[in-house]
């Protein structure tokens, strides 16, 4: 079987098993079968949207929660919690249903990106990979994403352990034995949390492989093949989320009062998670882009390495030739090494501003005070 036969398979392979839904993360399993329950009691025959399963999975798991904290009697306990951290009963408990459905949200939304990332590869990226290693490793970072019982590991010993390790530090705060309540009620956010790490790690493992991945691209000028604009574009969504991800935690650090003793250093440190995966996707286009443009500049010098081993120089038509080729050769060489462009700029510079807006409106009256001085 040739090299190319081979590839042509491997790429209709995985194409039949992605659109196949043979490739499933723990998310989507749990989804799906959440979607099952709620039509099965509502006599629903269609597939439920997935926002309205996120909202009545949201609503489900406030409602058990709040039921533990009444039923175990550990509502003075929440409201020792509350107070410790300098929100009153009427933000208090709205600031516990919001990092409720902060955490399910989140977890859902890195999953249906990672599902979008499914239905790009299968839909562009596999027709253009070039070698079957790039099929082979891509095919690897498939199993390890849908690897089921690795998430589930992760979410149940890491969660449990993380609202354990929360509990304990809440229990010290307050000055009180270790707490079963408080860790019933963080344990479901806990678990969340590290389901939306484990996807987040899978993301970056797909975005540091990319350096070694083989693309068809546009000979003369690889950085403006369509392909690469349009990869750019479906990594940069990721880029767009942990920037919402990190105002929404600096908002939360705002009604707690802990972001003003923090200050800009919070800000700071959300950026590196943006600043990381930017340079992990762009410095993996690059290297796309760099491996595509010699394969055309070695093609091309192979071609004028060709005709001077006729070693006819004084021919005007083989001298014209090469002239020719060595044009072609600088214009190829010149063209950019990156898909780094002005857009793609202006919206690295606007999710580094999704924090920073975050910081202000949670501290609005400090920044307005500021403001408002008399020199």
């Amino acid at each position: 079987m040739s090299t190319d036969t081979a590839l042509i398979e491997k790429r209709e392979e995985l194409k039949h098993r992605l659109a196949a839904g043979e490739y499933k993360t723990l998310v989507d399993v749990f989804l799906v079968w959440i979607d099952r329950v709620i039509r099965k009691i509502t006599r629903q025959t269609k597939p439920l949207p997935i926002w309205l399963i996120t909202v009545v999975l949201s609503f489900v798991s406030i409602l058990i929660g709040f039921a533990a904290i009444y039923i175990g009697g550990y509502k003075a306990t929440i409201g020792k919690f509350v107070e410790s951290m300098g929100l009153g009963y009427e933000l208090g408990a709205p600031w516990v249903i919001s990092n409720y459905v902060f955490f399910i949200v989140s977890a859902v939304v890195i999953n249906q990106y990672i599902d979008s990332i499914f239905v790009f590869w299968r839909d562009h990226m596999l027709a253009a990979t070039e070698s079957l290693v790039s099929l082979d490793r891509f095919q690897n970072w498939l199993e390890r994403t849908s690897n089921r019982r690795l998430h589930l590991l992760v979410t149940v010993i890491a969660g449990t352990l993380g609202a354990l390790y929360v509990t304990a530090l809440v229990s010290i705060q307050l000055g009180i034995l270790f707490d079963y309540g408080l860790t019933f009620i963080s344990i479901i956010p806990s678990m969340f949390s590290f389901s939306l790490l484990y996807q987040f790690m899978m993301v970056i493992l797909l975005s540091a492989r990319l350096r070694r991945y083989d693309l068809k691209l546009f000979a003369p000028d690889p950085s403006s093949t369509e392909l690469v604009s349009s990869l750019s574009g479906e990594l940069n969504i990721f880029v767009y989320l942990v920037a919402l991800y990190a105002a929404v935690s600096t908002l939360s650090g705002a009604l707690t009062g802990f972001l003003p003793s923090a200050g800009i250093v919070l800000v700071l440190l959300l950026w590196l998670p943006i600043i990381i995966m930017f340079i992990l996707n762009q410095t993996g286009l690059s290297s796309i882009i760099r491996r595509a443009k010699w394969k055309s500049l070695n093609e091309i010098q192979a071609k004028v390495e060709k005709l001077q081993s006729v070693g006819n120089f004084e021919n005007k038509g083989t001298m014209e030739a090469i002239n020719r080729l060595m044009d072609y050769h600088n214009r190829v060489k010149s063209t950019r090494n990156s898909a780094i462009d002005l857009g793609t700029t202006l919206n690295f510079i606007n999710s580094l501003l999704l924090p920073l807006l975050a910081f202000i409106l949670g501290n609005l009256d400090l920044v307005l005070n500021l403001f408002a001085r008399k020199p």
